[in-house]
């Protein structure tokens, strides 16, 4: 007797079929006063094999061990540490101390304008839960200044990563 079910799933649409087995179990007994009676089997064991053979298994974990561990590592590569350019002359690194000095405090002033507009971000998002007095002051004066700010730090940032790249293509060609 078979049994057809349908389930409707999206991504498929064949209907499973369904038989009733009956379930292959034999349960032998043994008493203790009958004598037991040798298995006969399809398949003749060999040692090694099957359940009761632990010391294959172990072998064979053993020797998969041995095998991961029998790799050759790869040669070890030695490099020698980079050295500045030649074409920097003294006088140029005297130039390149002068640029890094104006680079920190521009980066400097870069942080403390970030600083702001976090600060100013922070102050009107709260100025609804501020007393009418100080909501008033900060939508009149800081409000209108809190977008063109924002602007003025992203069109900085991107002249300064621009500015930078091409310092970097400057140095790597030879002049």
């Amino acid at each position: 007797m078979a049994v057809l079910i349908q389930k409707p799933h999206v991504l498929l649409h064949t209907p499973i079929l369904i038989t009733p087995t009956k379930p292959r179990l034999r349960i032998k007994c043994q008493d203790s006063s009958e004598p037991q009676k040798p298995s006969t089997s399809a398949q003749p064991t060999s040692p090694g094999q099957g359940f009761g053979s632990a010391s294959s298994t172990v072998k064979t974990a053993v020797n998969k061990k041995k095998e991961k561990g029998r790799r050759e590592r790869a040669s070890i590569i030695r490099r020698s540490p980079v050295q500045k350019p030649g074409f920097l002359g003294v006088e140029e690194q005297g130039e390149s101390k002068e640029q890094g000095r104006n680079e920190s405090a521009f980066l400097l002033a870069w942080l403390g304008l970030g600083g702001i507009i976090l600060v100013e971000g922070i102050v009107l998002a709260a100025s609804g839960f501020l007393p009418e007095e100080w909501d008033k002051f900060f939508v009149k004066y800081l409000y209108p200044s809190f977008t063109p700010t924002v602007f003025l730090f992203v069109a900085g940032t991107v002249a300064y990563g621009v500015l930078k790249y091409l310092q970097n293509e400057e140095i790597k060609t030879p002049k």
